[in-house]
């Protein structure tokens, strides 16, 4: 319904271009056209969304897209109309022995502070993140997973390019999907891995755990007809949380946090994560 949308404003668009210069529609709305299922534009949904209050057992928020929600407050899906990147934003002070804080999602990270448990609602996805705390206990560093995560979260924005990128970072102007998996953890870890995505799934270096149980910095797979062995194994992504990765798609779009997707194209999603940290 989206794309239907789009195609006939801009025909109408180009038409009524057309008519008044005399020039033949056909050639003046080819023109105009781009390659729309490529094309990011806003559900009239989402914009409505975001207006809307929210509450989920956690607490009580306002709907917003997730990536305005990173800094301030903590992300939680299924409470909120319109597509999946728009989510409950919950804004929750929270108070430890090393000092007052903020409730946010453990996979954005906590900038110039620690993550420290037992003083937000929900699971352990949520803590409190607390500025230059005190010292004597607390998480001071991220996680190993959460450092996988971090290094290709910096690369957001950046195309995807078949066969680019490394350890080195990107190559011919991007990533593709292993290129990027093997990036954030040459970088974070300082780990290399397989270059490519069926040799990073049935690598010895890897530990096999079920996706059911993928932490943050876990790879999850997709193989042709759900066949995950050899070279059926074909795409690649790096776990943010329950729902959501950071994934280096295909040509036309960039490295992202997007939400996970079963099948797509003739793929279909793997059982198994793979840990290597």
């Amino acid at each position: 319904m989206r794309f239907f949308t789009i195609i006939v404003g801009v025909s109408l668009a180009a038409l009524a271009a057309a008519e008044a210069s005399n020039e033949p529609s056909i050639d003046l709305v080819s023109r105009n056209l781009t390659l729309i299922e490529e094309t990011e534009v806003e559900d009239p949904i989402d914009v409505l969304a975001r207006a809307t209050s929210c509450k989920a057992p956690q607490g009580s928020g306002s709907c917003k897209a997730v990536s305005d929600c990173k800094t301030n407050g903590f992300n939680v899906a299924g409470y909120c109309p319109g597509s999946r990147s728009i989510q409950c934003c919950i804004q929750k002070t929270c108070s430890t022995s090393k000092g007052k804080g903020t409730c946010l999602n453990t996979s954005d990270g906590c900038s110039g502070g620690s993550f420290l448990s037992g003083a937000c609602p929900g699971d352990s996805s949520i803590k409190c993140c607390v500025k230059n705390p005190t010292s004597g206990g607390g998480t001071t560093t991220p996680s190993r997973g959460l450092k996988v995560v971090n290094a290709a979260k910096a690369k957001e924005g950046i195309p995807y390019v078949f066969g680019g990128g490394g350890c080195k970072g990107k190559s011919n102007g991007g990533f593709d999907c292993s290129g990027l998996t093997q990036y954030a953890h040459c970088h974070a870890l300082n780990v290399t891995i397989p270059r490519v995505a069926r040799d990073q799934y049935s690598s010895s270096k890897g530990k096999h755990i079920p996706r059911s149980q993928a932490k943050a910095g876990d790879l999850i797979f997709w193989a042709h007809g759900g066949k995950c062995h050899g070279s059926y194994v074909s795409h690649v992504g790096i776990f943010i949380r329950k729902g959501w990765m950071v994934n280096a798609a295909r040509t036309g779009t960039p490295v992202r946090e997007q939400s996970i997707w079963t099948s797509y194209g003739g793929l279909e999603i793997c059982p198994d994560a793979v840990r290597y940290w």
